[in-house]
This record gives C-alpha cells, structure tokens and sequence, in this order.
C-alpha cells in the first residue's frame, strides 16, 4: 500500500544560513569554512565575475578590497540593493519518496479529444515527460497533484522557486486555493534552460488568475494559506488564445529538482576584517550595520550598534581570528 502524504508535517524549514566571501575575502575561504561549519554557517565564494544578482539565507557578508584605493562606498550600495531571501525547501524531489511520488498524475487534452500523452518519472527530480500534439484540436499536456486535505498554509511566505531544467521551452506553474476540480487556476509562465539548471521565483501576487487558459481580471490574488494543489503545464496556448512562443509539438522533458519557498529577509551583518571606525557613516548611508575589529574584539557600526537578531558574537570572533 502506497504511504499517503499528510499535508500538516510540510513546514518548510529555512536552510543553514551562509556567510559570503566577497571581493578579496574570497582568498579566505578554506580559513573559514571548518570555523564556521562547526558553528552552523555554510561558507560561499561567488566567483568576483559573476556577483549574484541576489542572495539566499546570507546572515553575514565579509568583504575586503581587491583595490586598496577603496570602492567600499559602491559595493555597500550594491548589496544594500540586492535582494536577501530567506529561502526553504517544500519538495526536494530528488529524495525517493513513495508519498510525494504518489501524489501526481497525468492529465493531458485527452480529455477534450485531444491525443497528447504526458508521464512522471522520477530520476534526479520530478521528471515531466511526454509527447505534445496539436492535432485533434489539442495541444497540452500536464501533471497536477491530487488535492491537499488539509491545505497547504504558506501564508507567511512570498512566493515559491522551482529549481528546474527543461529542453528550452515555456511551461506553465499552476496553484489553486479552491479544492474544485475546474476551480480558478493561478499561472505563471517560466521559460526554461537546456544546458543549466533555473531558478523560478514566482511571487504569489503576480501569478494569473485563469479559467481553462483565459484569464479572470475580477478574480482575486491567489490566497497562499490554504493551496489544494499544484500542476506543470507545457501547452501551445499562453493566455486569452495568445501562442506560446517557444512551443513546440513532439516529445518534451522538464525536470524539477527542489521546490521551495521564499520571502524576503532581514539585510546581511558586514563584516570588514580590514576596516576601521571611519566605515560608519558608509554603511550608515547605506543603512546597513557592520563589524570592525577593535583591540582584541570588534565594534558594531552603521544602522546599528547591536548585532542582528540570531547572530551570536562568537561568529563574529571566529571569522576575525581566522583571517587575521
């Protein structure tokens, strides 16, 4: 007998939250990655060239200048800008369980004569495959969940992020907040990559109220509290008979590695290991707080004069004595 999944355990967990290495604090990593692990933080480099558009769960940011002539003032903006979300995983499809696996299922335009075929496979992820059709007025193929009872609650988050790699072309993710079978149904369009893995971030707010393919404009937003089920689309239609762009018939793959959830978080602490009181009024101006060393500790400067919430000073004093 197959296990069925329960709803209620689904408490999305954060992740180990990070400490990122920046600028010339790169060269510091193998010195803070035993220090830091045995303290709960996992360590991440970004390569210089490839600054990340974003962060996830960063609790701390250690800089130091590849330039000793500055540039301090320009990267405190930047990440001032950049956006930190607490992220945390809902799915991790590529961990074998029979409860996950059994609530999904086929549903193509066969059910409106149409002749598509479409099956979950489970190798590294959830595999969507199958062949599409246009013939026989088709033209879609799915796979959706079985209702949730209870429903998954996810008000207190932003929106989800599919970590996904497809055969580039556009898919469809769908939510609904009503356990009817033709309920509304909440989409986001997501393009997809066939040499990279994506990361989808779809903000509960921007998805599109739709009614098989047309779009509700007096509907309200989807309600996160309470969502009955999800469903992956690839279909020849976006939305109001508009043609999806990168459609194509024949046979199509997309593999979902992790479902997850986010929303945003609190600003990193900055830590400047080769930095002195005269940074305040920067990271003020880009009210963000910081450390410095001082004597045989370190001060808190900037917004605050406090170390963030969940931070504890020995962090703190592990990354300072490892790079000094």
């Amino acid at each position: 007998m197959t296990p069925s999944l329960d709803p209620a355990s689904l408490n999305p967990a954060l992740a180990q939250p990070s400490v990122y290495l920046l600028g010339g604090a790169a060269d510091w990593v193998n010195s803070l990655i035993e220090p830091l692990g045995s303290l709960g933080y996992r360590v991440e480099a970004p390569p210089q060239a490839a600054e990340p558009a974003h962060m996830r769960n960063v609790a701390l940011v250690v800089w130091s200048a590849t330039d000793p002539e500055g540039g301090l003032q320009p990267w405190l903006e930047r990440v001032s800008q950049m956006p930190n979300y607490q992220e945390a995983t809902l799915f991790d499809f590529r961990q074998s369980d029979p409860a996950i696996a059994a609530l999904w299922g086929s549903l193509d335009d066969g059910v409106m004569g149409g002749v598509s075929t479409s099956q979950v496979q489970w190798q590294n992820g959830l595999r969507f495959v199958g062949q599409v059709s246009t013939a026989n007025s088709g033209g879609f193929a799915s796979v959706r969940t079985r209702n949730l009872e209870p429903p998954l609650n996810l008000g207190q988050w932003q929106g989800t992020v599919l970590y996904a790699q497809g055969d580039g072309q556009r898919y469809k993710w769908i939510l609904r907040d009503n356990p009817g079978w033709d309920s509304l149904a909440y989409c986001r369009s997501f393009d997809t990559q066939t040499d990279r893995l994506s990361e989808v971030r779809v903000p509960f707010l921007e998805m599109v109220a739709t009614r098989r393919a047309r779009t509700v404009p007096e509907a309200t937003s989807l309600n996160p509290a309470q969502l009955y089920s999800m469903q992956l689309m690839l279909s020849k239609f976006e939305y109001d008979g508009g043609l999806n762009p990168a459609f194509q018939a024949g046979s199509f793959g997309l593999t979902v590695q992790r479902l997850g959830v986010y929303r945003q978080g609190p600003k990193p602490l900055i830590v400047l290991p080769r930095q002195s009181a005269e940074v305040a009024p920067q990271l003020t101006a880009a009210e963000l707080t910081g450390v410095i060393p001082q004597g045989s500790g370190f001060a808190v400067v900037g917004a605050s004069r406090n170390l963030p919430l969940g931070i504890e000073p020995a962090v703190v004093e592990a990354i300072l004595q490892a790079v000094h």
